[in-house]
């Protein structure tokens, strides 16, 4: 399935000032509420593929969530816009994704260099880069 819009709820996520979108010729704050993710939900807990989430990985986790009644959220594959924000947010997403039980995290694109390393360290043995070709096997 996927997620449809998802709502702004961790309190701390926000999308960027600088994404607009022009309209009559002005241009104006990107809300982007049509982030998604793909939820496929498995025996062993839920796979999110998320694009660029834009909206936080945290609040596509917490719709997939939500959606299927699922709590456990087996791996997480996908973008998670974190490449121009701070340093405590990417504290609260890591708490966040640690909270969730997530197993496996692969991140791409717009992760960016630093969080990627942050989220390395705290999800070691279980975080990958997920570049093109990447393969994960699943239980």
């Amino acid at each position: 399935m996927t997620t449809g819009e998802i709502p702004l709820v961790s309190g701390y996520e926000e999308i960027e000032g600088n994404i607009l979108v022009k309209q009559k010729g002005a241009f104006s704050p990107d809300r982007l509420a049509d982030d998604l993710s793909l939820v496929i939900n498995t025996d062993f807990g839920l796979v999110v593929v998320s694009g660029c989430a834009h909206r936080g990985i945290v609040n596509n986790l917490i719709q997939a969530r939500k959606l299927t009644g699922v709590d456990m959220v087996y791996a997480v594959i996908g973008g998670t816009h974190l490449h121009r924000v701070a340093g405590d947010r990417i504290d609260r997403t890591i708490e966040s994704l640690q909270e969730m039980g997530i197993q496996k995290l692969g991140v791409s694109h717009c992760t960016g260099f630093e969080a990627s390393a942050r989220l390395a360290m705290a999800f070691e043995g279980r975080f990958f880069l997920n570049n093109a070709g990447t393969q994960l096997d699943l239980p």
